[in-house]
């Protein structure tokens, strides 16, 4: 992790910490967990983990990264937290990369340290009132303060937070986001002061099916005036994903005395930024998304995605004019590549899709079974041999403005 990332979407990759706890069926083959926790054993995954803070020699990093970003004359984009989640509500021990709690002084409330000492109870009583007066254990808050300081002191990059939980994002950011103003007054932030909007922090959501869709990207929208980019990350893109048609409330009407026991949905669509009372009026200049990042998985169990999946998402986005990148097939493929046929018979490196339902070991004449049915034969070749091709050509946009 760091220094020219092989993410199709970033240069480099920052850890402030290191792990998380899984949320949804995207988190189910998480490679953090994976490398961090099962093979490295660096940290211990879940809710009754720990989460790793990142030493001080590597914070430096995004520091020279700056430097660099400023003498060339381009900005540098940094995916924050690619094995944690920067806005996780996580209350439980923080500790160093020896096992160490990690300690605050409150005088220098940049200076988080771990001491050799595992808790005050192992000094004197002496010491131990001197080090309390000093001393305090480190929060997730505190972490969070010192990340956002470090963005603000490189200008010159873009820093790409993605999260699975986009409900925390404001409650979480906004205290770090604070300028006194004299005089104003504002309903998000308390008398004087006003949120400031950080230019070079982008904040993104993971989606991966229609249900999270419409649990996530309301959230996220939320924050339209947190960030200059709003996008989402579909990978893995685990089924077809309607962004013209997310549910941003739902309704009951019982409660309004009309005497109806069904739930109304008033629909919008994220990537056009209409929001719409019912399914027929409309109502513009919403907020909408500013860029879409799609992908299948890889990994040791990867699942695998419909190529119409990634189809519809870049036909939603060149129909509202919203940027689309095609990171990766992941390790299944479609039949369109003329893979060779006798070395994928091999259980479990073929399936298909009859009718949207996914058949596993399934060879190229369960076609002949199922006539009626539409059919899509899927290879396990290999992210390296699936490549990125979408129809032939590479997907490479990025939100106007923005150097790739």
């Amino acid at each position: 992790m760091g220094d020219n990332s092989k993410i199709e979407w970033t240069q480099h990759t920052f850890n402030p910490w290191m792990g998380c706890t899984k949320v949804s069926p995207a988190c189910m083959h998480c490679y953090a967990e994976r490398d961090m926790d099962k093979w490295l054993g660096k940290v211990k995954w879940g809710p009754n983990g720990t989460r790793v803070l990142t030493g001080p020699q590597y914070w430096q990093k995004p520091l020279k990264w700056n430097r660099e970003a400023e003498k060339s004359g381009t900005r540098a984009r940094v995916f924050c937290a690619s094995l944690a989640d920067v806005f996780e509500d996580w209350e439980g021990p923080l500790v160093d990369g020896e096992g160490r709690p990690m300690w605050l002084a409150d005088q220098e409330p940049d200076r988080i340290i771990a001491q050799y000492w595992k808790s005050l109870e192992e000094l004197p009583q002496e010491r131990a009132n001197i080090e309390k007066s000093i001393f305090r254990l480190a929060t997730m808050d505190d972490v969070r303060h010192k990340l956002f300081k470090l963005i603000d002191a490189t200008p010159h990059l873009d820093w790409l937070l993605l999260t699975k939980r986009p409900e925390n994002i404001r409650r979480m950011l906004v205290p770090h986001s604070l300028d006194r103003v004299a005089g104003h007054v504002s309903q998000n932030a308390g008398d004087g002061y006003h949120v400031r909007r950080r230019s070079n922090v982008w904040l993104g959501a993971t989606v991966e099916n229609q249900d999270y869709a419409n649990d996530r990207v309301p959230e996220l929208l939320k924050c339209h005036d947190l960030s200059p980019v709003l996008f989402l990350s579909c990978e893995p893109l685990l089924e077809r994903v309607n962004l013209g048609q997310i549910v941003f409330q739902r309704r009951d009407p019982a409660e309004a005395g009309n005497g109806l026991n069904d739930w109304i949905e008033l629909y919008g669509d994220a990537l056009t930024g209409s929001r719409a009372t019912s399914m027929i009026s409309g109502i513009e200049g919403q907020p909408k998304l500013d860029w879409v990042i799609a992908g299948g998985e890889s990994g040791d169990e990867p699942r695998p995605s419909h190529p119409d999946w990634f189809r519809s998402l870049r036909d939603q986005c060149r129909a509202a004019g919203v940027p689309f990148l095609f990171k990766q097939w992941g390790e299944w493929a479609d039949d369109s590549r003329q893979q060779p046929i006798l070395p994928l018979m091999d259980e479990g490196r073929r399936g298909m899709f009859v009718a949207g339902e996914w058949r596993a070991n399934e060879g190229p004449w369960a076609r002949y079974e199922n006539l009626a049915l539409e059919a899509q034969q899927m290879y396990r070749v290999g992210k390296k041999a699936a490549g990125r091709l979408l129809d032939g050509r590479e997907h490479n946009e990025f939100p106007t403005g923005v150097t790739v």
